[in-house]
């Protein structure tokens, strides 16, 4: 498979997928803890653990709709980044950005 290469028009989209993608890792994290503490211990989550839980979900939304505002523009100005950016993200598999990527 040949290695794909963002160009820098992609940077601002591409730096909003991996806040997306850590916003929702985040969100996941903390859920699993509270769904452990629940199986293990039969300890409900707080309402502090609710708040907090609810403040991720929050932060993963405003970085869905900055990664879409900034893909949509990247579609507007410069097609064919935008596609190179999104046969890039399909090339991870998992979605999971490579940490070690430079953009």
């Amino acid at each position: 498979m040949t290695e794909i290469a963002l160009d820098k028009t992609c940077t601002p989209a591409w730096k909003a997928y991996n806040a997306m993608f850590e916003s929702k890792q985040q969100h996941y994290e903390f859920l699993q803890v509270l769904e452990n503490k629940q199986k293990k211990f039969n300890i409900s989550p707080s309402d502090s653990d609710k708040q907090k839980l609810d403040g991720l979900l929050q932060q993963h939304d405003v970085k869905v709709r900055e990664f879409t505002r900034l893909t949509m523009e990247l579609k507007t100005r410069h097609p064919d980044s935008h596609k190179l950016l999104f046969d890039f993200i399909a090339q991870l598999g998992d979605g999971e950005p490579n940490k070690k990527t430079q953009h």
